[in-house]
């Protein structure tokens, strides 16, 4: 056997099936850990702001336009885990002034030291066919679906983060963008703070405007006052509206795929068959809201799972009244404290959701 045809041979009995059995125990705790992994990233994240300001107090950094969490391949050859956090000015990457910190990412890579040791003890059947240096390129190459996770629980706590007095007081350009990825690579935004927020009227017709061709995402449209907007078959991923008042809108078969919607008043809208995977409504108001054959579908492509792991969240959200007829892949919506009186839902989430006593009481279950 060729090395190339051990590498296949490898990759396909060995490496691949203890990869999608990692990724699956990984999977399983990232949502049973959850709360923890939020507290983990809000703790790195206040201590990264604090250092942003000690800097900028002694006159050492500009306001800041860009936060990037990044990972470094050379990491996880050394089995430590930790993603370089920095902060740069509009510059970017040409700013050089120094201000970096750490987020300890251990939870989400440990499989790799697991591999490792299994996939080392495979190699040895190749009978000096295949060394080590192979093993790395495969773990190395797999890094991407580690990172996914990292970058869910980024998204799924930044909004909080982003409330916490010790990033309130730091010094920031008219537009902080926060991101995650590769060091200096291909990178992604996690939440957009815009100084300057947009008059209604103008958000009014850039909504209007979009389509699956020319979607408008990634933007901060909290703090609104558009009532009654009406937007069919439009591409408004990653958008955040929250803090808006949009009573009476209707977003019908929209891609709302991971948008914020925390505090908004949407009560008496519609979701009507739209992609709402990653979606959150925390303390949202929703009364009389319908959701009816809307969709959290995930994406699944062999080891690819995001969009889909942060799951669809509704806590201590209004949620009186509202509707869930037909919607389909909604087995991870989290609703901890959220009202649910009158609120109609197909009787197959009994299973899925964990809702407390009261919930189950108020809510009108539905075949």
């Amino acid at each position: 056997m060729d090395k190339q045809a051990a590498l296949q041979h490898f990759r396909e009995q060995y490496f691949n099936p203890l990869l999608d059995e990692q990724l699956n125990l990984l999977e399983t705790a990232y949502h049973r850990e959850q709360g923890q992994l939020i507290s983990g990233f809000k703790a790195s994240f206040r201590s990264l702001c604090l250092h942003i300001h000690s800097i900028q107090q002694r006159e050492l950094k500009g306001p800041v336009g860009y936060i990037h969490y990044s990972f470094l391949r050379t990491q996880v050859l050394e089995q430590t885990y930790h993603y370089m956090t920095e902060a740069y000015d509009t510059a970017w990457y040409e700013d050089d002034s120094d201000c970096k910190s750490t987020y300890d990412a251990s939870w989400a890579y440990a499989p790799i030291s697991t591999m490792l040791s299994i996939l080392e003890q495979e190699r040895k059947r190749y009978m000096g066919v295949l060394n080590p240096a192979d093993i790395e390129r495969l773990l190395l190459e797999s890094m991407p679906l580690f990172h996914q996770f990292v970058s869910s629980i980024l998204r799924l706590s930044i909004g909080e983060a982003v409330r916490m007095p010790e990033y309130q007081t730091i010094l920031k350009a008219e537009r902080l963008l926060i991101r995650t990825g590769e060091y200096m690579d291909i990178s992604e935004n996690i939440y957009v703070d815009d100084q300057h927020l947009p008059q209604g009227d103008e958000i009014r017709e850039q909504l209007m405007q979009a389509s699956t061709e020319e979607p408008f995402i990634y933007e901060n449209l909290k703090h609104l006052s558009l009532h009654h907007l009406e937007l069919m078959d439009k591409d408004l991923r990653y958008n955040d509206f929250s803090h808006s008042h949009l009573q009476g809108g209707r977003y019908h078969n929209c891609n709302l795929v991971g948008s914020r919607w925390q505090q908004a008043d949407l009560e008496d809208g519609s979701f009507r068959g739209c992609l709402l995977t990653d979606a959150d409504f925390r303390y949202a108001h929703m009364k009389g809201v319908d959701f009816s054959q809307a969709s959290g579908e995930a994406y699944r492509n062999k080891g690819l799972r995001l969009p889909g792991l942060v799951g669809i969240h509704f806590e201590h959200a209004n949620l009186d009244a509202a509707d869930f007829t037909a919607v389909q892949a909604f087995e991870h919506a989290y609703f901890e404290g959220a009202s649910m009186l009158g609120t109609r839902v197909p009787r197959m989430f009994q299973q899925h959701w964990q809702l407390s006593d009261t919930q189950r009481q108020s809510i009108v279950w539905i075949e």
